[in-house]
């Protein structure tokens, strides 16, 4: 028994007209097996393959739906719903995780004839997966999502337009610093930044990253300043960890492209790092 799996990254955060959006996979290809989703600048509009005619069988299909920084998620399900009912949705279900990752917490695994009731994250990201088995199936769903004012910035306002700040980076080793935003006129010392530093090595290389700097402004709040580290690419699927309290970790990647991002809000422009990255071949 085989099952199409598919992954639907729905970038939303930098939407900003309707229209409706090609699906691709984590390999580029088009799941069409993972139905529609059309997105707006203020939320948008996925499905289950094949709503609202009945669903195919062996499907499992990942939506991943970022926020703008300062924004939360709210998701709702049409009453025109309908998955195979089982105890305790052990097999069609939906699966809702407050959270970028399979791993985040879980928020809820839904099935049978009753829409569920309107999710909301209480960050940027939802993870949905759907999955279904190889019997009885349904119509399946239609989700909706809009986005909403994170109350945990109720006292800062609206973020103002980010800068853009991107970095190339290559070589042998090199070192990546925090401070290449201001000496370099990607941002001033007061403005919210998020910053990407695109690190390549060599042919056949791969990039091992070690931290001779770091310290955030804000401490253990990741909402407001973090430093992460990507593996392949800067999509989240890649992401390979994520530092914003008292201590960070050197890391091991397996790929040739390493992309290094900081996020710091207006408040948190104290926070620093500094990495040395060197390329290494097995």
């Amino acid at each position: 028994l085989s099952v199409v799996a598919s992954l639907i990254i729905l970038h939303l955060s930098g939407a900003t007209k309707k229209g409706t959006e090609k699906q691709t996979t984590s390999e580029g290809q088009k799941p069409v097996q993972c139905g529609t989703w059309t997105k707006y600048a203020e939320g948008g509009i996925f499905t289950s393959p094949n709503y609202p005619n009945k669903y195919p069988p062996d499907r499992e299909c990942v939506y991943i739906i970022e926020a703008a920084p300062r924004q939360c998620i709210e998701l709702h399900f049409d009453e025109k719903y309908s998955i195979e009912p089982s105890w305790e949705c052990k097999f069609d279900h939906i699966e809702v995780r407050d959270g970028p990752f399979g791993f985040s917490p879980i928020i809820g695994r839904f099935c049978g004839q009753q829409n569920p009731p309107m999710i909301k994250s209480s960050g940027r990201f939802l993870w949905i997966k759907f999955f279904a088995d190889g019997e009885l199936e349904s119509i399946g769903f239609s989700a909706r999502y809009n986005f909403t004012p994170d109350p945990d910035f109720k006292d800062l306002g609206v973020l103002k337009p980010l800068p853009v700040c991107e970095f190339e980076m290559g070589g042998p080793e090199g070192i990546v610093e925090s401070v290449q935003i201001v000496k370099e006129g990607k941002a001033s010392e007061t403005e919210a930044v998020d910053c990407k530093w695109y690190i390549r090595a060599p042919p056949r290389s791969k990039i091992y990253l070690r931290f001779l700097d770091y310290e955030m402004q804000n401490s253990n709040e990741c909402k407001r300043n973090f430093v992460a580290v990507y593996d392949g690419s800067s999509s989240v699927e890649d992401l390979k960890a994520k530092f914003c309290s008292t201590v960070a970790n050197d890391v091991m990647l397996r790929t040739g492209l390493g992309v290094i991002r900081m996020w710091a809000d207006e408040g948190s422009r104290g926070s620093r790092f500094q990495m040395l990255f060197t390329s290494f071949q097995e």
